[in-house]
């Protein structure tokens, strides 16, 4: 039997790829400090918690940058911590070194014993070099971005940025010491911005133009909504986990054309990732096909409905 399934598209923006980083470049981020070592604290903010969110909205930014192909780059995200965890010095340069990382970014918090001290700074091992142009395009950015005081381009033997076999830096977001810097330490959405300005910096160190991909917009037809139809001969069930919405429809597979239709509105012209759902068995189709419509004609994407139960499997683009 053949399941019918549930299509979601995501909206990004059309536009053509370029730039040096056209190939996947594997990217580093190190937030640092986390478990029994907080880092610096001030104003009931920890450092640790403030840089690991904003590597996984760093993360986030260079992974939808990844999936757009309007401009920036294409990047392989690693990460030597994912939560509040303790990871060594060592083991986080180990990390990045072993999995042949093309840069390296440490992301930190500054304090100062005194609570007037401000702003962002960023730091490399040498003065000159390709880690110091990643640390002069990302310091750029930053301050760009958030009105805080402009400390400069530095350099330091930081264990991290010396004990890495690629360009390395280490960027201090700002002072969580000092009660205004800690108003755009402690702001999730100040965090993403600050994450945005760190994936410019980079893509301008990679000779990219800046660009900023758009956000995932979801536009979901299901048998549930008035954007399916079919023939009588579609029978609704749930004796299957992995549906999704009340219910599914299914039918046996035949040598005849009885298709079934989801037609959804698209809230403008772009270029779509379109994606199928079905619950799957061993008495469904191995080879299912789905016409996906769009501009210029159609295209069949032959599906296992074997495999690949209750998730969204992506048809293409």
């Amino acid at each position: 039997m053949r399941k019918s399934l549930q299509m979601v598209l995501g909206l990004s923006a059309f536009v053509a790829f370029a730039g040096m980083a056209s190939a996947q470049t594997k990217i580093c981020l190190d937030p640092g400090h986390g478990g029994s070592d907080p880092g610096a604290v001030g104003g009931g903010q920890e450092e640790e918690a403030n840089v690991l969110d904003t590597s996984v909205k760093l993360k986030a930014w260079l992974d939808l940058d990844t999936a757009q192909t309007g401009g920036g780059g294409t990047w392989s995200v690693i990460r030597t911590r994912t939560s509040d965890v303790d990871v060594s010095l060592s083991a986080r340069t180990t990390y990045a070194n072993s999995n042949s990382a093309a840069r390296f970014m440490s992301i930190h918090n500054n304090a100062a014993a005194s609570t007037a001290a401000t702003g962002i700074e960023t730091y490399s091992v040498s003065s000159t070099g390709t880690g110091a142009d990643l640390r002069n395009k990302v310091q750029a950015e930053a301050v760009a971005m958030w009105p805080l005081t402009n400390r400069g381009n530095k350099t330091a033997n930081f264990y991290v940025i010396v004990n890495t076999s690629m360009p390395a830096e280490l960027h201090e977001m700002a002072f969580i010491t000092n009660t205004g810097d800690r108003v755009y330490l402690g702001s999730s959405a100040n965090r993403d911005n600050h994450a945005k300005a760190e994936m410019w910096g980079l893509q301008v160190h990679y000779g990219l133009a800046k660009y900023t991909p758009t956000t995932v917009v979801e536009v979901i037809g299901d048998n549930g909504t008035a954007a399916w139809s079919a023939s009588a001969s579609w029978l609704a069930s749930t004796s299957t986990a992995g549906y999704y919405g009340s219910n599914y429809h299914y039918r046996a597979t035949e040598a005849i054309s009885d298709a079934a239709t989801w037609t959804v509105s698209l809230p403008s012209a772009g270029s779509y990732t379109v994606a199928a759902r079905w619950t799957a068995g061993t008495n469904r189709a191995a080879s299912a096909p789905y016409i996906v419509y769009h501009t210029g004609g159609s295209s069949t994407v032959n599906v296992n409905q074997q495999a690949n139960n209750g998730v969204w499997t992506n048809l293409g683009t």
